[in-house]
């Protein structure tokens, strides 16, 4: 029986001083949030009653995506005052090169057979001077 006594005692004493008691663990419990209930009582406490519905966010956001690029291109027009110049020099642009490509295809003039036979003619004096280049080389060589 004294075995069981002592055993009992240091028994004890270890769970005391390693606070596995009742006592000491309840202690402890009232830092800890256990349940959403808790949770939700302490979000109530420390900032307010927490409404079921929220009301004030717009419910409609297609409305207010649209409301929202209206007012991006009101700023944009307004307030960049180079946007305005931009659009009128990518304007200009646009014409001069509309103009270019009209004049471009009035100016397209048809070969008549003389042209040809000029051409045909340069073609054939070019492949001579190029033959003899070639001989003279070839001369040269040996």
């Amino acid at each position: 029986m004294d075995g069981f006594q002592k055993l009992s005692r240091v028994y004890d004493s270890l769970r005391k001083s390693a606070k596995f008691t009742a006592a000491q663990n309840k202690e402890e419990k009232s830092n800890f949030v256990d349940s959403v209930g808790e949770l939700v009582a302490l979000c109530e406490r420390e900032g307010g009653f927490i409404p079921r519905y929220t009301t004030d966010v717009p419910q409609d956001i297609v409305d207010q995506t649209l409301a929202d690029m209206n007012n991006y291109t009101y700023k944009l027009v307004t307030q960049d005052l180079g946007f305005g110049q931009q659009i009128e020099d990518a304007l200009k642009k646009i014409q001069i090169q509309k103009e270019m490509e009209a004049s471009e295809e009035n100016d397209v003039t048809e070969l008549d057979d003389f042209d040809v036979e000029n051409y045909l003619e340069e073609q054939q004096d070019q492949k001579d001077k190029d033959l003899l280049v070639e001989i003279g080389d070839d001369v040269r060589s040996h």
